[in-house]
């Protein structure tokens, strides 16, 4: 298919439905994660800053400059080639603007690896510094006007570093048999967002062959989803309607410019739209709209009418989606403003004058990090 590398776009605001989804099956995780082992390495880190001597002046800085090194040590090379998942190799030693504790954070506090501030909230990063100064700097007060040094530590019954973690050699991303034992145990506990009595999904793929399954809800995990199975077939759905209107989508900017801007065009999305629907349409048709809803929550009333009408224009089995124009143009508008390539005005000429059909890359279903969870997981595979 033309345009595969062209990477995600969120014109009319399918993502949210991704967010919403993705949140709830896989708590903590997402798509900027890369090896499970960074849940781990990231505590070691504020460990080593908590017991290092002499005690640093700034410890944000300091930690960043931990984080720096890791990457280094990470990137060593051997016969294998490339090490695998590593956060800022391919720029270092240039930092990077997203660097491990970053990316991992939520997925800490989610997963048990750092634990809650007194008054229930996350801790932050710059909280973690605030509470390291804390050791050294009795002054400190945290949001409440509470002396940091009376709170407890929150990285507490964390397994041990393994003995080359001192040192400055080589590191690697692959996870030893009781770092595995130690993981499953911590995803194993991961609830359900909206019912801490039932496990989450992702704490129920602990362990198990995820490779060559293509997609979160597919039969095979549907069976392993217990009470979140409806939930989750659901979400295929949706991921589906979300394809067909992805296709929708550029079907229009495509018409829009031959017909509109007198611009001529190759027929690529609104030959697609008609292969996309062929693939998902059944699918999506089938998604109960009260329901799905009730999952996602609160969606920007323009963003629920394209998704609502698209539906409905599945279901009526049509084949040519310019009645949709409307509530596209409304719905990308609310998101993107002048930047809006549907919109009947100059702004929309323009931005249509730039975009190039077999750039914009073919529609696909909503994944839900469904690739990034199956990579974390693969670190965990048969364990007990």
């Amino acid at each position: 298919m033309f345009g595969a590398n062209a990477g995600v776009r969120d014109e009319v605001g399918f993502l949210l439905v991704h967010q919403r989804y993705a949140d709830h099956l896989f708590p903590g995780t997402s798509v900027l994660h890369t090896r499970l082992r960074y849940a781990l390495l990231i505590p070691w880190l504020y460990q080593s800053l908590r017991a290092k001597r002499p005690v640093p002046k700034d410890f944000a800085q300091a930690f960043v400059d931990l984080e720096h090194g890791l990457t280094g040590r990470l990137q060593f090379k051997d016969g294998a080639g490339e090490p695998d998942g590593v956060i800022g190799g391919d720029v270092y030693p240039r930092a990077i603007s997203q660097p491990p504790a970053y990316v991992y954070w939520t997925a800490l506090a989610k997963w048990g690896l750092i634990g809650t501030r007194p008054d229930g909230r996350p801790w932050s990063r710059p909280d973690m510094a605030r509470l390291l100064a804390a050791g050294s700097k009795k002054s400190l007060l945290d949001d409440d006007e509470k002396p940091l040094e009376t709170v407890a530590w929150p990285i507490t019954g964390m397994i041990e570093a393994p003995v080359e973690w001192n040192g400055t050699g080589k590191l690697t991303l692959e996870l030893s048999e009781c770092e595995r034992a130690f993981l499953a145990r911590k995803l194993r506990a991961v609830r359900s967002p909206t019912d801490p009595r039932e496990s989450s999904l992702l704490s129920k793929l602990v362990g198990r062959p995820l490779t060559d399954v293509q997609h979160c809800w597919n039969d095979e995990i549907l069976a392993l989803a217990g009470n979140e199975a409806a939930r989750l077939k659901r979400a295929g759905q949706a991921a589906a309607v979300s394809a067909i209107g992805r296709a929708i989508y550029a079907a229009l900017v495509e018409t829009l410019k031959e017909e509109r801007d007198k611009r001529p065009q190759e027929r690529l999305h609104r030959e697609d739209l008609a292969e996309i629907v062929g693939q998902w349409g059944a699918r999506a048709a089938a998604l109960d709209f009260a329901q799905f809803l009730e999952d996602v929550g609160h969606l920007p009333a323009p963003v629920e009418a394209a998704l609502r009408e698209t539906l409905a224009w599945i279901r009526s089995k049509a084949k040519d989606p310019l009645p949709l124009l409307g509530v596209y143009e409304k719905a990308e508008y609310s998101r993107k403003g002048n930047r809006a390539r549907l919109a009947n005005n100059q702004f929309g000429v323009d931005r249509r004058m730039e975009w190039q059909a077999d750039k914009h890359g073919c529609a696909e279903p909503l994944h839900y990090r469904w690739g990034n969870v199956k990579r974390l997981l693969r670190d965990l595979e048969g364990v007990a």
